[in-house]
């Protein structure tokens, strides 16, 4: 069987083992984020504040970092417990007896992956029908091309995050509360959320533009300086191609960990896993 057939095969289990639970999610979003731009266009409305273009444009901004942050730390959730649960289970054990480490985990990411785009994409097109449709406040020229740069970099972000994460539940012990071992993962995309949060109502800064050039922190740092624009051409596309090769060289060493962890009991250490690992 082709490695191709084998991670499809790997994809189509993981989308029938999650489909109700993407429905109700699904749905949640879409009503959340319609409900959400109503209200605030209402309560606008009621107090009688103006939003400009200028204001709705920021709060795009902002939005767009809450978005892609939640939304890359719960797929990748959704990535390591089930890693962990198939280690946990012994089912990993006998699926590996068919393929290698690495198209397993590739279909599953790629699985969780298309759910989690399509997630982003329902939630942000809700919030731009809603405000469209109320007409409660002004709907920037640049908002569908604002929300275009967000699922971009969803799709990039997950991209680097995603086999890491999955690396990281083959390593728990089967005991261990799986998001402790998330943390350190957590953690570089929650310094990157707050500096993204805190930083750039004071306009463009070095931090802001330092951060949007380092892989793991341009996820949530680059989009909100395009939104804003304070990006220049030149420094989108650096970013973007360091992006691309962090992503390669994300995948090939989280690749690597899972295979040496995944067949292994208990809680394996990064070292250890790197070492033993098999056929990554």
């Amino acid at each position: 069987m082709s490695k191709w057939r084998t991670m499809g095969l790997v994809a189509l289990r993981e989308f029938e083992a999650r489909r109700k639970a993407l429905l109700i999610t699904s749905l949640i979003l879409l009503t959340v984020a319609a409900a959400g731009v109503t209200l605030a266009g209402l309560l606008a409305e009621s107090e009688g504040v103006t939003i400009t273009a200028q204001e709705a444009d920021e709060a795009l901004g902002f939005i767009s970092v809450i978005v892609l942050f939640l939304g890359i730390i719960f797929t990748g959730q959704v990535i390591m417990e089930g890693v962990a649960e198939e280690k946990r289970s012994r089912v990993v054990e006998v699926i590996l007896g068919t393929m290698l480490p690495r198209h397993l985990l590739a279909g599953k990411v790629a699985a969780i992956g298309a759910m989690g785009f399509l997630e982003v994409v329902l939630t942000a097109g809700a919030a731009l029908t809603a405000a469209i449709a109320t007409d409660l406040f002004p709907v920037p020229a640049g908002t569908a091309l604002g929300l275009a740069i967000v699922v971009i970099w969803f799709v990039l972000g997950f991209a680097l995050y995603s086999a890491i994460y999955g690396a990281a539940g083959a390593m728990v012990a089967p005991h261990e509360n799986v998001a402790n071992g998330a943390i350190p993962i957590n953690l570089s995309l929650g310094v990157a959320y707050m500096v993204a949060l805190t930083t750039a109502p004071a306009g463009d800064n070095i931090v802001l533009k330092v951060m949007s050039m380092i892989p793991v922190t341009a996820p949530l740092t680059m989009p909100l300086r395009i939104i804003r624009d304070y990006a220049e051409p030149w420094e989108i596309a650096v970013s973007i191609t360091l992006m691309v090769f962090g992503i390669w060289f994300m995948i090939r060493f989280a690749g690597r960990l899972y295979a040496g962890a995944i067949l292994r009991s208990g809680k394996v250490k990064w070292r250890e896993a790197w070492k033993s690992s098999i056929g990554g």
